[in-house]
Parts: structure tokens; C-alpha cells; sequence
């Protein structure tokens, strides 16, 4: 029965046996196996891939900064809430992407931590409005311009506790 083979892990320094266990294949070396052990490959993997996505998250941020700055400066001073809405997604690469997004936020919080039961509870009410305004009858494609801004003003009028009997008729400042 042949000794089993020892090797030290070129980052972490442990020493482990030699086996598909501890270090991954590769048939480029002599001995048939990478120099660094899994654990540290896998850890450089998850560090490499949060970085992927802290970068994301940090380009969306600002693109989302520079867009109310742009939106600031052109006309009204007050945009169309829909267009508001529909450039912000835009920054996000659509509702994909702003889902992706959203769920990178969830997935980099703690699980049970007070963050992530922030984010669903947000998803929760999000789903309620939604249910509440009839709008998940619909897809987002046989929703009308007209429809949507009434549901904007119906939120809106809602969440700034507006009686919708007083309707603004034009005349005040």
C-alpha cells in the first residue's frame, strides 16, 4: 500500500493529504493536483464573486445619484413620476435587473439580522400594494400610461394621507 502524500497549501500553509478531498485536479501538474487546497480556492472564489457584485452595487448607486441630478436640471424641476420610475429602472437594467439588485442587498445581510428582515418586510408590503391595486391582474405590458398614473396618484394620495375628495383643482400654489 503505497504512503500517502502530504502537501502544504501554498496560501493558507496547512498541510493535508494529497487527495481529491483537500485539493482540486489539475493535469498540468506532475503530480496531478493544484498547489493550492480547496478551502482556499473556494474562499478566493466567494471573495472574487462578492467583489463582482459590491462593484455592481456601487456603479448602480451612482448611476442612480447621477440620474436625479440629470432629472433635476431638465425642465419642470418635477418629473413624471412614471418617467421618474421608468429611468430609475433603467439604471437598474430594467426590472431584472433591479430585482438582481434587490436580491444581492438581501443575500449580502446576515441571515435574521434586522437588515434582511427590513428588505422583507419591504417585499411583503410591496406585494400587498400590489395585490391591493389590482395591477397584479395585469402584466406591466397591458398596463396603460393612464392606469399607472392613476395608481401613482392613488399611492401617492395614500402615503402623504391626502383625502381624495380634495382634489387639487389647479388653482392653488
Amino acid at each position: 500500500m503505497p504512503e500517502e502524500q502530504i502537501r502544504e497549501c501554498d496560501q493558507c500553509f496547512r498541510e493535508m493529504p494529497l487527495t481529491p478531498e483537500n485539493y482540486h485536479r489539475d493535469a498540468t501538474k506532475p503530480d496531478g493536483f493544484k498547489s493550492t487546497c480547496k478551502d482556499c480556492r473556494n474562499k478566493a472564489g466567494r471573495d472574487k464573486e462578492n467583489k463582482i457584485i459590491d462593484t455592481r452595487i456601487k456603479k448602480l448607486d451612482e448611476e442612480g445619484a447621477n440620474l436625479l441630478s440629470n432629472l433635476l436640471q431638465g425642465g419642470s424641476k418635477i418629473p413624471h413620476m412614471a418617467e421618474t420610475y421608468q429611468r430609475l429602472l433603467e439604471v437598474f437594467g430594467g426590472s431584472m435587473g433591479f430585482a438582481q439588485h434587490y436580491m444581492a442587498n438581501y443575500l449580502s445581510t446576515t441571515p435574521g439580522s434586522a437588515g434582511r428582515t427590513r428588505i422583507l418586510g419591504d417585499m411583503l408590503k410591496l406585494n400587498i400594494e400590489v395585490s391591493k391595486s389590482g395591477a397584479a391582474r395585469k402584466s406591466l405590458e397591458e398596463i396603460t400610461d393612464e392606469e399607472l398614473d392613476l395608481e401613482i396618484a392613488r399611492t401617492a394620495r395614500t402615503i402623504l394621507l391626502i383625502d381624495p375628495r380634495e382634489e387639487d383643482d389647479g388653482t392653488s400654489e
